[in-house]
C-alpha cells in the first residue's frame, strides 16, 4: 500500500523502495498486495521519467534571460561581443561608445538566410535618419542581426547601433 501511495504523490524513491520490499514479501504467497506494489513501482518509475524529461527540456531550451534585447535609446560603454547584457546598460548621459537606436523583429519561423537577413540591416540606415538629431555626432551605423546559429537559439531581433570611436556623452536622438 505504501508503494502505491508514494507512487501517486511523487515520492518516487520511497515508492520504489517500498515496492521492492513488498514484492519480496509477497513472493511466497503468504501476503497479499503484489498488484499494489507493482502499480506503485510503475507510478514511481513514471515520476522519475517525467523528472528526467523536465530537467533535459529546461537545460536545452533557450532562456529569455540569455537574450536580453535592449530598447532604442539604450547606451553601452563598448560594442558587444554578439550579445547584450542588462548589467552593461549605461545612462546615455555617461560616456559611452554605443547607442541602440532601433530594434525590430525578423518575421517568420525559419531563418530567412544570410542574404535576406542582411537586407534587414539596411533598414538601420533609414531608422537612424529618423532617430538622430541634425547635429548628432558622426558615428558608424552597425547592426547585430540573427545568424543561422542564433536563430536556432531563439534570437529574432535586429539591433541597430550607432557606434563611435571616441566616448560620447548624451544621446544622438533628435
Amino acid at each position: 500500500m505504501a508503494a502505491l501511495i508514494f507512487g501517486i504523490i511523487g515520492g518516487a524513491v520511497i515508492g520504489i523502495i517500498c515496492g521492492l520490499v513488498a514484492l519480496s514479501k509477497t513472493r511466497t504467497g503468504r501476503f497479499g498486495g503484489r498488484g499494489l506494489a507493482i502499480v506503485g513501482l510503475i507510478l514511481s518509475g513514471l515520476w522519475i521519467v517525467v523528472g528526467i524529461i523536465a530537467v533535459v527540456a529546461l537545460t536545452l531550451l533557450p532562456s529569455d534571460a540569455d537574450h536580453f534585447v535592449p530598447a532604442a535609446g539604450t547606451c553601452f560603454a563598448a560594442e558587444p561581443d554578439g550579445s547584450f547584457y542588462e548589467s552593461d546598460v549605461l545612462s546615455c548621459d555617461q560616456p559611452h561608445k554605443v547607442e541602440v537606436f532601433a530594434v525590430f523583429t525578423v518575421p517568420g519561423d525559419q531563418y530567412p538566410g544570410d542574404a535576406a537577413a542582411e537586407k534587414f540591416v539596411e533598414r538601420c540606415n533609414s531608422e537612424y535618419a529618423a532617430y538622430a538629431a541634425e547635429d548628432a555626432p558622426n558615428v558608424d551605423i552597425e547592426a547585430l542581426r540573427p545568424t543561422a546559429q542564433t536563430w536556432g537559439e531563439g534570437v529574432r531581433t535586429v539591433k541597430c547601433l550607432a557606434v563611435s570611436e571616441e566616448p560620447l556623452t548624451g544621446s544622438a536622438k533628435g
